[in-house]
């Protein structure tokens, strides 16, 4: 406190010290030089650093700013008192700054050192919390409130942080709280659209001497939303057949198992399509895997339609509105096919009967295995497989074999593994027959 004397008719001010105790002030170990560390402000007041021991590390300006001049390194992990001497043209006070520099890596950290994972439904609505553990920073020292805030990766702002339990803040983009927060959806999110976002979001002391980083990854998980599309609504293919001029009945010939076309669907959900016909005929069969329309029967007439579906394989299962399928069957005479000269002995085709044989998924379990053997009716007789199919393959002696482990969600809404099978008999003129699995 002050004393007022009264001497030869003038006033002596008599000043005494008044100790003022500041709060601790964490400094980063590698702020640079000129780093403010507290402004003193007072009315006409001059500030003096009094301790010599610290002047090389900081000044005090006469407008009470001090500020650090040098690498605070060599301090680190010491706890510090500096004294101030605050003058008026009345009176004097001291100040005691109390600082702490501390390595910053270890000031103020996140549990999760390599990030964090969450995930959110696709269409979630507005406020929706993201499936994730609770966001929380700690620091070695109490240092009061931490403030968050997502730093980058939210440019279309389709994501806010809040306070754990509490209300919802649209316009919040930055949260100030003693304990954790979440992070919420501003609008429903579009696994078509994007189906990952990574975020940083960081947090600081109210000072900003501390900071801390946390990677942050959420996924959208992808509801089935969308059902398959069809290229086209309606297809147009042309079948055609012969007649022999040596039938006075001009009976035609139409040659069965032959390819008629394909059909194609995307689904924009990017699960895999699978086919089928909407009503089942005798005229014809889809390979559900590809789409392809094999004929299977005799025409009763010179056009037909169909009906075709496209599924998918998502949860739940979505099909396709049906494309129309229209076919025209061309009868031509012998004469007006293309002559094929071959040197090779003639080759002669059959078809034998469509076989199905039933198993479970974990029949197919181990690659390499052998689960079922064709049927010889001679021992001459070889397989081959027709086509390339993901699930088996076909040795000459007959022996199918799992290729790639079966899984039964792959394998459509049939659920089946169609392959055409070649028969080569060697002892009957190079006879070709074909055999369907199923």
């Amino acid at each position: 406190m002050a004393r007022i004397v009264v001497a030869g008719g003038a006033l002596l001010y008599i000043l005494s010290i008044v100790h003022e105790a500041s709060a601790l002030i964490l400094l980063p170990h590698d702020v640079r030089p000129g780093h403010a560390v507290r402004h003193f402000a007072g009315n006409h007041s001059r500030y003096t650093l009094v301790d010599p021991e610290f002047t090389s590390y900081f000044t005090l300006l006469d407008d009470g700013l001090l500020m650090t001049t040098a690498d605070l390194t060599p301090l680190m992990n010491q706890p510090l008192y500096l004294a101030i001497l605050e003058r008026t043209p009345y009176s004097s006070s001291a100040h005691s700054i109390h600082l702490l520099v501390m390595d910053r890596r270890k000031m103020l950290n996140f549990m999760s050192i390599n990030g964090m994972h969450g995930e959110i439904s696709e269409n979630a609505p507005e406020g929706t919390v993201v499936d994730l553990p609770p966001i929380r920073a700690t620091a070695l020292v109490n240092i009061g409130p931490i403030a968050y805030k997502i730093i980058k990766g939210n440019e279309d702002s389709i994501f806010a942080l809040r306070e754990k339990g509490k209300d919802f803040n649209y316009d919040l983009k930055s949260v100030v709280t003693d304990g954790e927060v979440e992070i919420v959806a501003l609008k429903p999110t579009d696994a078509e659209i994007k189906n990952v976002y990574n975020f940083i979001i960081q947090a600081t002391d109210l000072q900003g001497a501390s900071k801390a980083s946390l990677p942050l990854t959420i996924r959208v998980l992808n509801e089935n939303d969308h059902e398959p599309v069809f290229e086209q609504d309606m297809y147009y293919f042309t079948v055609n057949g012969t007649v022999d001029k040596d039938v006075n009945n001009g009976t035609a010939h139409w040659q069965r198992f032959s390819n008629i076309g394909v059909v194609h669907a995307s689904d924009a959900d990017g699960d895999r399509v699978y086919y089928s016909i909407k009503t089942p005929t005798n005229l014809a069969v889809i390979v559900p895997q590809t789409g392809e329309l094999i004929l299977a029967g005799e025409p009763d007439g010179y056009n037909a339609e169909l009906l075709v579906l496209a599924h998918d394989s998502g949860t739940p299962l979505k099909k396709s509105k049906p494309a129309q399928v229209f076919l025209e069957f061309v009868i031509r005479e012998r004469n007006d096919l293309p002559t094929l000269h071959r040197e090779k002995r003639r080759v002669t085709r059959a078809v034998r009967p469509t076989k199905r044989i039933e198993f479970t998924e974990a029949d197919g379990e181990v690659e390499g295995r052998a689960v079922f053997t064709l049927e010889k009716e001679t021992d001459r007789e070889t397989f081959k497989i027709r086509d390339e199919n993901p699930w088996v393959t076909v040795e000459p002696s007959g022996v199918v074999k799992v290729k790639k482990k079966w899984d039964f969600e792959e394998l459509g809404p049939e659920k089946t593994i169609d392959f055409w099978v070649t028969i080569t008999n060697a002892g009957n003129g190079g006879k070709n027959i074909l055999h369907n699995f199923k």
